[in-house]
């Protein structure tokens, strides 16, 4: 027995007291994460990670933002370099198409059918590496090859200047293969964009996508919805005063109703299939539901997943709820 850490009850009483601490803490995090928000612990971990980060700061504080305008315009400019952390379990190779430097993963032999991705960033930020941890595992999971195009950004261009770039884009991967095998996906400032793409396409009576993805997608411009000013606080990443000056430059003077930046105000007729991500402390949530809405009344092929309790583009992040969002990505994908 003398080689037992303790030879007394009161320093066992010590120990055990210490031991249950982390323990007590551990349990209290979980329910929190459960009843109150219903959310996995990594997801409320990766929430307080997100708001120690400063990040909404840039978008809150409109010197910061300011800043940040100053440091895109310049940056964007360059040559994008993929991060030196992210290691890819498939191919990825770069062209230049349309004039836009272009990220292909998984280009193989055997691809039958492409996804278009068009990532966010509030229309002013090139892709992270969430973004390429989750094309990565999208890509290992299906057939498909992801085409990745460094589309024009504000604050030096505009969404024209973006809408004239994919324009190509899009036709040359139809000519590859074929409408019905492409699918079209976006988070963001990129899913608003594929939404409003596709529109275009059905204006102009060309061919749709056969998917349309969309992960937290901007889809009014105009943050008129009351319901937004409700999850401000809530939401850790973006507040709404940067997301209206990023809108001015964006849109640069078009009306913020056209459904070219706003496709909460164009025509969902033309729609195939979509799928939409979000969460429900995002304050784009309120126009994402009623985005939603419109295409269901009408009969299209649709579907909300909701992350009850997460944040923006939750798919994107290392938590339990994104890994369940890519494998249900994965399957629409590669749905015949």
């Amino acid at each position: 027995m003398d080689s037992l850490p303790f030879k007394n009850s009161k320093a066992l009483k010590v120990f055990a007291i210490a031991a249950a601490v982390p323990v007590g803490l551990a349990a209290g995090y979980t329910l929190v994460s459960h009843a109150l928000w219903h959310r996995s612990n990594m997801s409320t971990f990766s929430e307080a990670a997100l708001r120690t980060s400063g990040a909404k700061k840039k978008y809150d504080d409109a010197v910061e933002f300011e800043n940040l305008l100053l440091e895109r315009a310049e940056a964007n400019e360059t040559k994008y370099q993929l991060p030196s952390l992210f290691s890819p379990h498939v191919g990825v190779n770069e062209e230049e198409i349309a004039g836009m430097q272009t990220f292909l993963l998984n280009r193989r032999a055997i691809n039958d059918r492409a996804v278009i991705y068009l990532h966010g960033g509030t229309y002013v930020n090139r892709p992270r590496l969430e973004h390429w941890h989750m094309l990565d595992l999208v890509a290992k999971k299906t057939r498909a090859e992801i085409i990745v195009p460094m589309y024009p950004l504000a604050p030096v261009h505009s969404f024209e200047e973006a809408y004239t770039a994919l324009d190509e884009l899009w036709t040359k991967t139809v000519e590859k293969y074929g409408a019905d095998n492409i699918t079209l996906m976006g988070d963001g400032a990129g899913g608003g964009l594929a939404a409003g793409f596709a529109m275009k396409l059905a204006e102009e009576g060309r061919e749709q996508p056969s998917r349309l993805i969309l992960i937290s997608p901007i889809v009014d411009l105009t943050f008129r919805n009351p319901d937004i000013r409700k999850l401000e606080a809530k939401d850790p990443l973006v507040a709404v005063g940067g997301l209206q000056k990023a809108a001015q430059l964006w849109s640069r003077g078009t009306e913020l109703t056209d459904y070219r930046v706003s496709p909460a105000f164009g025509d969902v007729r033309g729609f195939k299939r979509v799928a939409i991500f979000v969460g429900t402390r995002e304050i784009h949530y309120p126009d994402v539901k009623l985005f939603y809405d419109r295409i269901h009344a009408l009969g299209i092929r649709s579907e909300l997943n909701l992350g009850t309790g997460l944040n923006h583009s939750y798919p994107l992040f290392p938590i339990p709820e994104a890994t369940k969002a890519i494998e249900h990505i994965a399957t629409i994908i590669t749905e015949d």
